[in-house]
């Protein structure tokens, strides 16, 4: 567990230092870092205090000796702060520059086509422009314009589309069509057709 802390957290820095630029990336570097290093800290500690045999005992406080030389005072790495939490989740949940990071190479349908994903992706950034204008009114004690009426409205009827349950049979339009077979169960179709042996069976 260790030393995938460790790979992992090489890795996100091979990330951050191709990618640098992004807006809020530095932020979730931070945290994925942090994370990483309490990770591999908890595992060395995990590892040292779970020797067997009669000599464990020994093995666990060489251990600890190396790795912690000071008890708990060694033990320096901790979580992220909820500050830079809820920063890192404010960057996922709102149109930004992490988030687009995110999306890059997703598959986006055509509009009007039947794909939950894209019109999850669609409708964030107009969820989010009508939750500011609904603030706004409310702050300012106002009556909304008919454009924000209708950019509230418009928000409202994806949130109400968006949160039903079993709405769709289907998660995309392809899927509907009478006969239609996953690319990954037709592709092991023919492969199983053209073995000369079909099943492994004694």
């Amino acid at each position: 567990d260790t030393m995938g802390a460790i790979y992992l957290g090489y890795a996100t820095l091979h990330h951050y230092s191709r990618r640098r630029g992004v807006d809020g990336l530095e932020a979730v570097t931070e945290h994925a870092l942090l994370r990483l290093e309490k990770e591999a800290q908890d595992a060395l500690k995990e590892a040292a205090d779970n020797f067997p045999g009669p000599l464990g005992g020994v093995a666990s406080l060489v251990m600890k000796l190396a790795c912690f030389p000071l008890g708990g005072f060694s033990r320096v790495y901790s979580d992220p702060k909820d500050d830079l939490t809820k920063e890192v989740a404010s960057l996922l949940t709102n149109p930004s520059g992490m988030r687009d990071l995110f999306q890059e190479n997703v598959y986006m349908a055509a509009e009007g086509t039947t794909h939950q994903l894209s019109d999850l992706i669609r409708a964030l950034p107009i969820c989010v422009e009508a939750d500011k204008v609904a603030k706004l009114i409310k702050r300012e004690q106002r009556e909304p314009t008919k454009e924000e009426q209708d950019l509230i409205h418009q928000a409202d009827e994806l949130r109400d589309a968006l949160v039903q349950v079993d709405v769709f049979e289907h998660a995309t339009t392809e899927e509907a069509e009478k006969g239609y077979m996953r690319p990954a169960l037709a592709g092991t179709k023919d492969r199983l057709e053209s073995m000369d042996q079909k099943s492994f069976a004694a």
